[in-house]
């Protein structure tokens, strides 16, 4: 990288008197993105309306994020110019001969891709909606690659709860909409997006996870997991928005259906008949994500059940084994380093810096689909109306409990070694 932010036959570091003005640029940068991580933790701008009364204005969220990658371009071109310049004052001289020359490549390099990228992106579409959800992309080479060369093995699976159902009412769950609840969330949940969002693992069909067989519907559809939920659109909210802010990840989650998981937006594509994807336990349930650990992190997190019951649906639960061993985390982190990722979760509700408790490791993904919890007679009775508390509590156990049974029924079924593990309720 210093290659072309450094310059030969310059002086590299400046006299103390020209300090002020020679770093009034960076340390201006560096305040953009205080300034950014203030507002952002004190109006929740990146937390969705779990935290915020009101929907972030369209207008605001742009100067927002303008605000941020200015910040960002200038911090991480102050860090390459800086740098080039302390490797010229080593007797290291690299890159272009004049400051003039290293700008330009900077400029040529850094600063315009991202630009591009940003006004293309972010600053002109929205990750509110789903309406960058792409097919192709969900049938992209690039998961199949994963599934097969990385993890070698990942599969969608039904529970072994399907098979003690009648025909019957196999058919009345397989012609529903739901609201998804998927556990754990990991430090990246890779097996959910990739057996859950993509066509790599074939989309989910009548085998279980033991390799039983059920019939299929005789009126499956053609999209993903319609060979056994005949009706499936899925979608998936994304809890934070500090994803959409970056590349990679802004496309990833917005080609694959992934929208901001506030609840108007949530409602407006249940409404639109599609189901939506939630993980309850957020990034916070990434926090125990090391392998032979199996937590759901739900116990308090109950708006996904009252936002089913005013929308008039069910809660199809999903288990991933084998997310919660990508990327282990220290067990017991130093108070100073969880406090750090306490700041930062506020700020971006991601949580960072990760604490790695272990090498990254590429387990088996199994991504089994559980027997849908009946809400029925829980739900508001017009839709959109109010629910009770007392109806959320009840709503809430029933999905902990079928999230147990799907759980204890299926851990010896699939690979990776879960035979002995034990559910955790956080």
């Amino acid at each position: 990288i210093t290659d072309f932010v450094c310059f030969a036959g310059e002086h590299c570091l400046p006299a103390m008197g020209t300090l002020p003005r020679i770093y009034a640029r960076d340390l201006g940068s560096v305040l953009l993105l205080v300034v950014a991580a203030v507002a952002s933790r004190s109006n929740f701008w990146m937390r969705g309306l779990t935290y915020r009364s009101t929907v972030l204005p369209v207008w605001k969220e742009k100067i927002f994020k303008s605000v941020v990658y200015l910040g960002l371009l200038g911090t991480v071109d102050a860090v390459l110019r800086r740098g080039g310049q302390l490797l010229a004052h080593a007797g290291l001289p690299v890159g272009p001969g004049s400051e003039r020359s290293a700008g330009l490549l900077r400029g040529l390099l850094l600063h315009a891709p991202f630009v591009f990228w940003a006004l293309q992106g972010p600053l002109s579409s929205s990750t509110r909606d789903d309406r960058g959800w792409s097919e192709a992309a969900s049938k992209s080479w690039f998961w199949k690659w994963l599934s097969v060369k990385v993890f070698k093995d990942t599969r969608v699976v039904l529970s072994e709860e399907w098979r003690h159902l009648t025909a019957e009412q196999r058919s009345h769950w397989q012609h529903r909409h739901y609201i998804i609840g998927m556990h754990p969330h990991g430090l990246l949940p890779l097996g959910a997006i990739i057996s859950g969002l993509t066509w790599a693992s074939g989309g989910l069909r009548g085998i279980t996870a033991s390799g039983a067989v059920l019939p299929e519907p005789p009126d499956s559809g053609p999209l993903l997991h319609q060979r056994w939920l005949v009706h499936m659109r899925l979608r998936a909210a994304v809890a934070t928005g500090a994803c959409g802010l970056f590349p990679i990840f802004f496309e990833m989650f917005r080609y694959l259906g992934g929208f901001e998981c506030t609840k108007p937006f949530v409602r407006d594509r249940l409404r639109e008949g599609k189901d939506v994807a939630i993980f309850p336990g957020g990034a916070q349930e990434a926090v125990f994500a090391t392998p032979g650990r199996y937590v759901c992190y739900a116990s308090k997190h109950k708006g996904f059940v009252r936002l089913a019951l005013e929308e008039q649906r069910d809660i199809l639960p999903m288990w991933t084994f084998g997310d919660e061993a990508i990327m282990p985390q220290m067990w017991d982190p130093p108070s100073s380093v969880r406090a750090l990722q306490t700041l930062v979760k506020e700020v971006t509700g991601l949580l960072m810096p990760p604490i790695f408790g272990g090498l990254p490791r590429f387990p088996p993904l199994t991504l089994v689909a559980g027997v849908p919890v009946s809400l029925e007679d829980l739900w508001a009775p017009t839709l959109g109306g109010t629910v009770t508390d007392a109806a959320v509590e009840e709503g809430h156990r029933r999905y902990i409990e079928a999230q147990r049974r799907l759980f204890d029924m299926n851990k010896v079924h699939v690979p990776g070694g879960h035979a002995n593990a034990v559910f955790e309720v956080r």
